[in-house]
């Protein structure tokens, strides 16, 4: 471990491999699904809610969670990566790190989620005020819209915008920032099919 500690390379290396461990698909196959086969084929805990029941979707989000929270956690304590001249930003390259391992998983040929389980457990991890905040909007949207991807989005959006607001390091403003751009990204399908629900509505509403 002391070996690891001694440059952001490496922290951000064990960070990739670990969020890379597709939690969903392990869990799935411990309950005898294969859930890339299954709903929309997604590694996350929303197709896993949506193929296994709400209990395990909700194992699987806790898991993605803390697979980003503990490298974050441990990379944070070490000696090494804290006394550089600008640690900020080496955090914030190794919490971008475990993210892109959950969306491009070695394990499965980078096909993976879409890194909101994981951009929770980063930001968990060095902004705990920030990471509670984030999931709170994302539990209330929720709520409100029954819509996964709106919670997520609506939840990235806000986290971006509260880190921005309230002064916190460049680095983790910068950070937010890329995350974002990514999880909309990876939201892209889900945008037009939540586009598509809604014409079609119009159109009934009309007729």
């Amino acid at each position: 471990m002391a070996l690891l500690g001694q440059s952001v390379l490496a922290w951000s290396l064990l960070a990739y491999l670990v969020a890379a461990i597709p939690m969903g698909v392990l869990v799935g196959l411990a309950r005898g699904v294969d859930i890339r086969q299954l709903g929309s084929g997604n590694i996350g805990a929303t197709n896993a809610v949506r193929v296994l029941g709400a209990k395990w979707g909700v194992v699987v989000f806790l898991l993605d969670l803390l697979k980003a929270y503990l490298p974050m956690r441990l990379a944070m304590a070490d000696a090494a990566l804290g006394g550089l001249p600008a640690p900020e930003a080496g955090l914030a390259i190794v919490g971008l790190a475990a993210t892109l391992g959950h969306i491009f998983p070695v394990y499965l040929r980078f096909r993976g989620g879409k890194g909101v389980a994981c951009a929770l457990g980063v930001f968990a991890a060095l902004m705990p005020v920030g990471g509670l905040f984030t999931a709170l909007v994302y539990v209330q949207t929720l709520a409100l819209t029954r819509v996964s991807a709106i919670g997520s989005l609506t939840a990235i959006n806000a986290l971006t915008l509260h880190l921005w607001i309230s002064g916190a390091p460049v680095a983790y403003r910068l950070l937010a920032l890329a995350m974002a751009v990514i999880i909309w990204i990876r939201h892209r399908g889900n945008l037009r099919e939540i586009a598509r629900i809604a014409a079609e509505r119009k159109r009934h509403a009309g007729s």
